[in-house]
C-alpha cells in the first residue's frame, strides 16, 4: 500500500511541478529589409488641381530601408529592442532614425514560432532637407527560429510618418534575420 501511494504521489508530481519549456529569445539583435507604401499619395495626387498643389505634397509614395535593433525578452509576453532605421523616401530625403520597438508576444509560451504584435517610435538625428522627422506605428510580426540561435522574422506594419509636420501613413513589409542567445529554441 505504501508503494502504491508513493508511485500515485511521484506521478502527479511529475505532472504538476514538471517545468514546462518557454520560448524566450532572451538576448536578440535583428537586421531586417523593409518596403513601404504610402496609401494616401494617390487620393492627395488626384485631389491636386495645379503645379503649386504637387509641389506641396509630401515625398515619396514609397520607401525603402533597412533596421538593425538589439534587444532583450524578459517576459515570455514581452520583450523591447532599440537601434537604428535608415530610410529612403526621395533622393533628398535619407532619414537615419533612432527606433524603439516594444514587442508583446501572443502565441502560447510553449511553442517554438513567435507571433507578436509591436509598435515602433522613432526619431530622425542625421541632417537631409527634411528639418525634423519621426514616426509611429504598429503591427504584427513573426519569428521562426531556424537553428540553434539564428532566424528569421516577418513584419506587416502600419506607420505614420511624419516629415515637417506633413503625415504620410504607410503600410509597410519587412523581412529579416534574427540572433538570439537562448540556443533551446
Amino acid at each position: 500500500m505504501k508503494k502504491l501511494i508513493l508511485l500515485i504521489f511521484l506521478t502527479t508530481s511529475i505532472f504538476f511541478f514538471a517545468q514546462k519549456k518557454t520560448t524566450k529569445l532572451g538576448v536578440f539583435t535583428t537586421i531586417d529589409a523593409n518596403i513601404g507604401f504610402d496609401l494616401g499619395s494617390i487620393i492627395r495626387e488626384n485631389q491636386a488641381q495645379n503645379d503649386y498643389e504637387k509641389s506641396q505634397l509630401p515625398p515619396g509614395k514609397f520607401n525603402y530601408g533597412f533596421s538593425l535593433l538589439a534587444g532583450y525578452q524578459p517576459l515570455t509576453w514581452f520583450s523591447v529592442s532599440g537601434g537604428l532605421r535608415y530610410s529612403y523616401i526621395d533622393p533628398n530625403f535619407h532619414l537615419l532614425y533612432y527606433k524603439i520597438q516594444p514587442n508583446f508576444y501572443i502565441n502560447d509560451p510553449e511553442t517554438d514560432d513567435l507571433v507578436y504584435l509591436f509598435a515602433n517610435f522613432g526619431t530622425k538625428i542625421n541632417h537631409t532637407a527634411a528639418k525634423k522627422a519621426g514616426f509611429v506605428g504598429i503591427g504584427i510580426g513573426k519569428t521562426e527560429p531556424l537553428s540553434k540561435r539564428f532566424g528569421h522574422q516577418f513584419q506587416l506594419s502600419l506607420d505614420d510618418q511624419i516629415i515637417d509636420g506633413n503625415a504620410s501613413i504607410f503600410i509597410g513589409l519587412s523581412y529579416g534575420i534574427i540572433l538570439f542567445s537562448n540556443k533551446n529554441l
